[in-house]
């Protein structure tokens, strides 16, 4: 049996961490760090539950 490879809790990381990175050094407040960070984790979402599935062969 193959051992499948479900890495995706990274993208999720990756996602939030750098998008409150970017919110918070913009705007220079907590607040857009916080806002940043939720945009960041709907990309993140939209990455892994929408476009890659359709890219089995990339990983």
């Amino acid at each position: 049996m193959e051992k499948q490879n479900s890495n995706t809790g990274i993208f999720y990381l990756l996602g939030v961490v750098f998008a409150a990175l970017t919110g918070g050094l913009i705007a220079e407040s907590f607040l857009a760090a916080v806002v940043g960070a939720v945009v960041g984790l709907f990309i993140a979402w939209f990455f892994v539950k929408v476009l890659l599935p359709e890219r089995e062969h990339d990983r």
